[in-house]
């Protein structure tokens, strides 16, 4: 319940102070009719918080990429502070199979999307995810720190068609339980942040598989083989011996050589900064409109 106590808490304590602001504001600059002051002060305040949200984020990785450039794989993280740990993943456990192309890997997540409609009414909603992690650990020049914590990935993606990663997973399916999307949400997301053993596995079904339309499916997967070069961030402990669960610092790993990862951050970077600006615009032409 913490965990979400203080995500909600983050969501509209954020919203509050940006929406109170934006009508002090107002009040000292009349850039809008009266009427619409709290309406645009609601909407834009959330507006503000989530391109606010998206700046921080920005320079963040900005910040990360500048580390990671530095060379870290010497430099030992600081005990429960905000650690980036590059080196080379080594499984110690048994490997796992990814779901979608059946490689031999240390960790994986995997989503299948349908497509509804088309056209201008065109969209997408999920129709299964999953994740998995066997206990591994990162080498590097300054020791070894173990993953205890169940990381995003940006990874290793599937090299065959659709058609066969479709296959591979209704193959899958029949082997696996999966929780349905009702009793999933909250009490999987809290799973996964309590879980601090490296050893972690989740499928998730949102519908029933059995006369789905799997010509509409398309499916993505990030697969992390051993042996790897990554680089983790997160919450390092140096008693636990590795990077740790952390309300407040999300554990994220990527795979590849240093120059992709470093152009990884800086494409993330880029991506939160053009958002927000546009973010930032709407309000501007919202100002603009009810002047």
């Amino acid at each position: 319940m913490k965990l979400f106590f203080v995500g909600a808490l983050q969501l509209f304590g954020g919203w509050f102070v940006c929406s109170a602001l934006l009508v002090w504001f107002f009040q000292i600059q009349p850039l809008v009719s009266g009427s619409a002051v709290i309406g645009i002060s609601i909407f834009g305040g959330l507006l503000l918080w989530i391109a606010v949200a998206l700046i921080a984020s920005a320079v963040a990785r900005m910040r990360e990429r500048a580390t990671l450039l530095r060379g870290v794989e010497a430099i030992p993280p600081k005990d429960y502070g905000n650690s980036v740990i590059v080196g080379r993943i080594e499984s110690m456990g048994e490997l796992l199979e990814a779901p979608l192309d059946r490689s031999a890997c240390v960790a994986y997540s995997y989503s299948i999307r349908i497509d509804i409609g088309a056209g201008k009414s065109r969209s997408n909603r999920e129709v299964a995810r999953g994740v998995g992690l066997t206990p591994s650990r990162i080498v590097n020049t300054s020791g070894v720190y173990k993953l205890l914590a169940v990381p995003t990935l940006i990874a290793v993606t599937p090299q065959l068609s659709r058609a066969q990663c479709i296959e591979n997973f209704l193959d899958y399916s029949r082997r696996t339980v999966f929780i349905p999307v009702g009793k999933a949400s909250a009490s999987e997301l809290k799973a996964q942040w309590l879980d601090d053993d490296g050893a972690y596995r989740s499928d998730v079904a949102y519908e029933s598989f059995e006369g789905a339309r799997i010509d509409k499916w398309y499916t993505t997967q990030d697969c992390v083989p051993n042996g790897a070069t990554v680089c983790v961030f997160g919450r390092y402990s140096k008693a636990k011996g590795g990077v740790v669960p952390s309300i407040t610092t999300p554990t994220r790993l990527i795979a590849g050589e240093l120059n992709e990862i470093a152009g990884t951050l800086g494409r993330q970077a880029i991506t939160r900064a053009v958002i927000a600006c546009v973010l930032l615009l709407i309000i501007g032409a919202l100002i603009l409109m009810n002047r």
